[in-house]
């Protein structure tokens, strides 16, 4: 169905309005804060034939209106420009994540509490089963006089990294020759195949290097509990409940339930996503608990996996800004991603 000019534009005010304020929006105070240059009673005419029409609400105990789903979901599809992050917070999240040296998980957590704290809305961060195949070699390249790079490459061809410090005594040598003891133990073998035993058959045989056979071990051992399954990660958990809608004792603790079972949350995304934003408003959601939320959300690469990224909010959301951010959070972490 498609608007009028003139309907899209007091569609797009009211929403705005609404949004901010939380309240029913009436036909003055349309007039006065958007100029739009027509009387209060023919902004009242065409609220009346959008509220025909489904895109908007009365609240019994209100002269004003509010958006309907339908009126958010027109706005989303037709008419809603993304409002995407300043080059200054690019910089910042880039800054991040290059920045840091941990595992998926612990880099997961810097970008959901980014884009929490950029939307205010809770974030989430699924970050995928990493699905290896054989090792095919582990190498240490030297970076510095303290650090090396532990590179694990597997067929056929996924490359995992991570720097470490090392001794002042280990050389180039030193690291080339413990990069053959450990291709030599663990070559041919899948993560999951990787025993105990074999961790300390290297310690038996590199025992004169403990210090930077300890660190590399770490670096192995974080390998294999990230390749066992999904992670879930949330930030940002009680920005949902300051919003006015969540003040509800029962609405929060099904919220609450949500955001605290990695399970449950898992379920409201779909599985087959692609790199696409999503967004997801209200009673589209095919879970019951999430009915009186909104999500948007989007598909990111790794290691040949499909990571999740997204925000949960109230229907009465800032899609612009939430698709936005979402959108250049995405397209971030998969260009760091590329260059790692």
């Amino acid at each position: 169905m498609d608007l009028d000019e003139r309907k899209k534009r007091i569609l797009e005010s009211i929403i705005k309005d609404y949004v901010e304020t939380a309240e029913p929006v009436g036909s003055r105070a349309v007039v006065k804060k958007h100029d739009l240059k027509i009387s209060p009673a023919t902004v009242r005419n065409e609220m009346a034939d959008l509220e025909e029409m489904g895109f908007l609400e009365q609240p019994h105990t209100s002269a004003g209106r509010i958006p309907s789903e339908q009126g958010f979901r027109y706005f989303v599809d037709w008419m809603m420009e993304k409002e995407h992050l300043s080059d200054n917070e690019m910089e910042m999240l880039q800054k991040v994540l290059t920045d840091n040296n941990h595992e998926w998980h612990e880099i997961a957590q810097s970008i959901g509490n980014f884009l929490a704290q950029a939307t205010s809305y809770t974030s989430f961060v699924i970050v995928p089963a990493i699905t290896l195949s054989d090792f095919k070699y582990i190498q240490l390249v030297p970076v510095d006089a303290n650090r090396a790079l532990v590179l694990m490459v597997t067929e056929p061809g996924v490359i995992m990294h991570r720097k470490i410090e090392v001794p002042d005594k280990v050389s180039t040598e030193d690291l080339d020759q413990l990069s053959k003891t450990f291709t030599h133990v663990l070559g041919g073998k899948k993560p999951g195949e990787v025993r105990r035993s074999d961790l300390s058959l290297l310690r038996d045989r590199l025992r004169q290097k403990k210090q930077i056979i300890d660190r590399v071990l770490d670096v192995i051992d974080n390998l294999l509990d990230n390749s066992a399954g999904e992670k879930v990660v949330v930030s940002g958990a009680l920005n949902i409940l300051n919003e006015p809608e969540f003040k509800d004792i029962e609405k929060i603790k099904r919220v609450l339930a949500i955001l605290e079972e990695d399970e449950r949350l898992r379920h409201i995304i779909p599985d087959q996503i692609n790199e696409d934003v999503n967004i997801r408003i209200g009673k589209e959601n095919e879970v019951e608990d999430i009915k009186e939320m909104s999500l948007v959300f989007a598909g990111y690469k790794t290691l040949g996996e499909m990571g999740k990224i997204g925000l949960i909010g109230p229907v009465r959301m800032e899609y612009w800004k939430a698709a936005g951010s979402v959108e250049s959070v995405r397209s971030i972490v998969e260009d760091v991603i590329k260059r790692s």
